[in-house]
């Protein structure tokens, strides 16, 4: 061969070289762009740490996370960014990690500016040479998690204040007889702690043998009959090996899917009032009395808070339960209903709160000024929002000159809600509900005329008494306690107004709720 095809040779190779590192650089561009495209821009954070615990690589997010800058990260501890508290316990994780296992962590970091944001993280050993070298992993914020979390369990504690603050036992008895939530009132009757009742079987423990049978047979036909529930009287044994006669009230409970789930039980020592009673007649008398008010009053609740209470102890535990993984549809859907009744709930035992203070004298009344036309549409936003399927149903009508009432907006605001809400509650879907605001007497009048079923003459004045209801059964179709009528009037009253009504049965209502324009010195 000679020089000139040699030459030409190693030209030959040498553009073949040149083209196989023209490709080789085109696919390090490719991973780069990769790289860049699908896990620097991710909002989650990509790390690795050496065994020395110093970071090898970060992913951009962290700057979100922290504040701090990758070239700020890269070289640094790990430890220098977690919470002192949490330090412990992440580093015998990571000594798992470490031996082979693949181990989730939760911990807490330290921002740039001190600020705390709760992490979840899930890494693997990097394996070099058959040794583990250091850790690659991801870190996810959960701190939106953590505060669904906190807001969850702030409403189970609340609900579970409501239930202790009741002059009744109330017990939660699931299918398999087994007690699943108890307040104050009941630990207090039976002797127990909480968690020493908690999964305890009703039957077996609390029951007297000797009346086990029967009362298990009653049990059974209130809570799961067809029949509305009645009450009944049945002997308890508490942790003291005592006897105690105590009054029981059975509410079925229902499952998402309306299935039986359970029953709550309500219910009173009533053992020395039956063994005072042949003694003490007259007093039995008064007693019984005052018991057929306040039963009134505790079915009342109990028909109120039983599905807000079911939706906030159901969903509570489902949302516990699986609280360190991602919110679904299915989960966001429990969530609205826990917030939904949760609000309902409350609502009611403020309302409670509000007569009691009205009664006492400690009502304080909030003035501020607003525009007419404000304060119907944040009427009209409540209705919206608490109302939405029926919010076509209404419609509003200034018929006043009034631009601007200094009044206490919150009660304003509640009182007109709940006269439409009633409105709507009692009347066909099909029938409208006006609201019109008119001058009347130097006052503002905010006027709620339905078509729906009415009120007899002999009915009216009772619709402003507290925790009273035109139907006291049971069975009644409305829901409700009795408190609103009473509220709105004292609300009215309270401003120097008052409230009216014009009804007819089978014709419809007319509710007034008139203040002043402005209060009086």
């Amino acid at each position: 061969m000679d020089i000139s095809e040699k030459v030409t040779e190693l030209e030959n190779e040498s553009e073949e070289l040149r083209t196989k590192l023209k490709l080789a650089n085109e696919k390090v561009e490719e991973i780069e762009e990769f790289c860049k495209l699908h896990i620097e821009n991710l909002n989650d954070v990509i790390f690795s740490i050496n065994r020395q615990g110093n970071f090898t690589y970060i992913s951009p997010a962290i700057e979100k996370f922290t504040g701090y800058t990758p070239e700020e990260v890269m070289g640094t501890s790990f430890t220098q960014y977690i919470h002192p508290e949490d330090l412990p316990g992440l580093l015998q994780d990571i000594d798992l990690t470490l031996e082979g296992e693949h181990k989730p962590y939760m911990f807490r970091i330290v921002s740039k500016t001190g600020s705390i944001t709760y992490v979840h993280t899930s890494s693997k050993g990097i394996v070099k040479d058959g040794k583990v070298v250091g850790i690659n992993g991801i870190m996810v914020n959960i701190a939106q998690l953590k505060r669904i979390e906190f807001e969850l369990m702030k409403e189970k504690e609340k609900a579970q204040h409501y239930l202790d603050v009741a002059g009744v036992a109330i017990i939660v008895i699931n299918n398999d007889f087994r007690i699943s939530l108890v307040n104050k009132k009941a630990c207090e009757l039976l002797g127990y702690k909480e968690h020493e009742l908690f999964n305890m079987n009703w039957f077996e423990m609390i029951i007297p043998e000797m009346i086990c049978e029967s009362v298990t047979q009653s049990f059974m036909l209130s809570c799961y009959g067809d029949v509305a529930s009645t009450p009944f009287d049945c002997a308890i044994n508490t942790k003291e090996d005592m006897i105690r006669l105590c009054s029981w009230k059975c509410t079925q409970l229902k499952d998402e899917n309306g299935h039986n789930a359970g029953c709550i039980l309500a219910g009173e020592d009533i053992t020395e009032r039956k063994e005072a009673e042949q003694a003490l007649l007259k007093a039995k008398y008064m007693a019984e009395d005052a018991s057929r008010t306040k039963s009134e009053f505790i079915a009342n609740m109990s028909h109120e808070l039983r599905t807000p209470l079911n939706a906030v102890i159901g969903f509570s535990d489902v949302l516990i339960e699986r609280k360190f993984g991602d919110v679904n549809e299915k989960q966001d859907k429990y969530l609205r209903n826990i917030f939904t009744s949760g609000k309902k709930l409350l609502e009611i035992i403020n309302s409670i709160l509000e007569i009691s203070k009205i009664e006492s004298g400690d009502l304080e009344m909030d003035y501020k000024t607003i525009s007419i036309e404000d304060l119907i549409e944040e009427i009209k936003e409540s209705i919206e929002e608490q109302l939405t399927d029926q919010a076509e149903m209404v419609s509003f009508e200034i018929l006043t000159d009034v631009s601007h009432i200094i009044a206490d907006i919150r009660k304003v605001e509640k009182s007109v809600f709940h006269l439409i809400e009633n409105a709507i509650k009692f009347s066909d879907k099909t029938n409208p509900v006006k609201v019109r605001i008119e001058s009347v007497d130097g006052m503002v009048a905010f006027k709620v005329t339905d078509k729906g079923i009415g009120i007899s003459e002999e009915d009216i004045d009772k619709l402003f008494e507290p925790f009273k209801q035109l139907d006291p059964s049971s069975t009644r179709v409305y829901s409700g306690l009795g408190v609103g009528l009473y509220l709105i009037k004292k609300f009215a009253e309270l401003h120097g107004g008052c409230l009216g009504v014009k009804s007819k049965l089978e014709k419809g209502s007319t509710f007034t709720f008139a203040i002043p324009t402005k209060p009086a010195k």
